[in-house]
C-alpha cells in the first residue's frame, strides 16, 4: 500500500516537473524564434539588417540550442531513458556551447549599446567605436569560436573524461579539477564583468543626457526613448547578474539540484529575450501587430458567432 502511494505522488511529481519544463521550454523557443524569425524574414526580403538585428539574431538561435539541449537532458533524466553516451556528450557540448556563447554575446550587445549612443569626442575612442560598429559580425563570430574552443578544451581536459588514464591519484585528480573549475568561473565572469562596466557607463550616460535636456527644458520624444534603454540596461543586467550568480554558485558548491538548475538558467534567458523585446522597436512594432491580429480575429469571430446550417434540398 505504501509502495502505490509513493508511486503515484512519484508520478504526480514526474508530472508536474514535466510540465513545468515544458512551459518553461515552450516559452523560450517561442521569445526566442518570434526574435530570430522577425530579423530572418526581414533578411530574406532583402531588407538591411542593423547590427543589433545580427547580434540579437544570433543570441536567440543560442538561446533556442540551449532550450533544446536543456529539454532533452531534463526529460531523459526525470523518465531515465537510457541514451547512448555519444548522444548525451554531445548535448551536453550544444548545451555548454549554447550558454557561454550567450552570456559573451548579451555582454557584446550591452557594449554595442553603449557604444552607439556615446558622444565622446576622443580621437582614440572614436577609433575603437568605429572598429565595433564595422567589425560586428565578426565579433559575433569571434564570440561564438571563443565558446567553442574553450567548451572544447574544457570537455578534452576533464578528468573524468578518456584522458584520465585511472593510475593517477586522488590529488592530482582533485588538482586538475579545481583548475578547470576555476577556469571555467573565470571565463563565465569576464564578459558579466564586461557587461557590468558598459552598463553602469550607459546609465551614467543617459542620466547626463537626460539632465541636460531637462536644465535645458527641452523634453522631446527621446526622453521616452532614454527611458525605455536605462530600464532595459538595468533590468537586464539584473537578469544576467542573477544568472552568472546561479551558475557560479552551481559551479562551486551545487546550490540547487541540476534539473532545476538548467530550469532557472532557461528562465533567465527567456526573461531577457523579453527585454530585448521590450527595448528594440522593430520586435516591439512586430509583437503589438501580431497581438493585434490574434485580438481582431478572435472578436471577429465571437461577434460572428456560430454559422447557422443551411439546408439545401435536392430536386429531382
Amino acid at each position: 500500500m505504501a509502495d502505490s502511494t509513493e508511486e503515484a505522488f512519484y508520478g504526480i511529481y514526474l508530472l508536474f516537473l514535466t510540465s513545468l519544463y515544458g512551459l518553461a521550454t515552450l516559452a523560450g523557443f517561442l521569445v526566442q524564434s518570434f526574435i530570430v524569425a522577425v530579423n530572418v524574414i526581414d533578411w530574406l526580403k532583402q531588407k538591411s539588417i542593423g547590427a543589433v538585428d545580427k547580434m540579437i539574431t544570433f543570441l536567440g538561435i543560442s538561446r533556442i540550442f540551449f532550450h533544446t539541449a536543456v529539454l532533452l537532458y531534463s526529460i531523459s533524466k526525470l523518465y531515465n531513458i537510457r541514451i547512448p553516451e555519444i548522444v548525451i556528450t554531445l548535448n551536453q557540448f550544444i548545451m555548454n556551447i549554447s550558454n557561454l556563447a550567450s552570456i559573451w554575446l548579451a555582454s557584446l550587445l550591452s557594449i554595442f549599446f553603449y557604444v552607439k549612443i556615446s558622444t565622446f569626442h576622443n580621437a582614440f575612442f572614436l577609433h575603437v567605436k568605429a572598429i565595433i560598429l564595422k567589425r560586428v559580425t565578426y565579433l559575433i563570430i569571434g564570440s561564438v569560436l571563443l565558446s567553442l574552443g574553450y567548451t572544447f578544451i574544457y570537455f578534452m581536459a576533464l578528468p573524468d573524461n578518456s584522458f584520465w588514464n585511472g593510475t593517477q591519484d586522488d590529488i592530482s585528480y582533485n588538482r586538475e579539477k579545481k583548475i578547470l573549475m576555476y577556469g571555467n568561473i573565470l571565463c563565465n565572469s569576464f564578459p558579466v564583468l564586461l557587461f557590468l562596466i558598459a552598463s553602469l557607463l550607459q546609465v551614467i550616460l543617459l542620466v547626463f543626457h537626460m539632465r541636460r535636456m531637462n536644465n535645458g527644458g527641452k523634453v522631446t520624444s527621446s526622453t521616452d526613448t532614454y527611458h525605455r534603454i536605462m530600464k532595459f540596461t538595468v533590468l537586464s543586467f539584473m537578469v544576467c547578474a542573477f544568472y552568472t550568480l546561479v551558475n557560479l554558485f552551481q559551479m562551486l558548491i551545487k546550490l540547487i539540484n541540476l534539473n532545476w538548475f538548467l530550469f532557472t538558467l532557461s528562465i533567465f534567458q527567456a526573461l531577457h529575450s523579453v527585454l530585448l523585446i521590450y527595448v528594440t522597436m522593430k520586435l516591439r512594432n512586430q509583437f503589438f501587430r501580431v497581438v493585434h491580429c490574434r485580438t481582431d480575429r478572435l472578436f471577429n469571430r465571437k461577434a460572428l458567432g456560430p454559422h447557422p446550417i443551411q439546408r439545401v434540398e435536392m430536386t429531382p
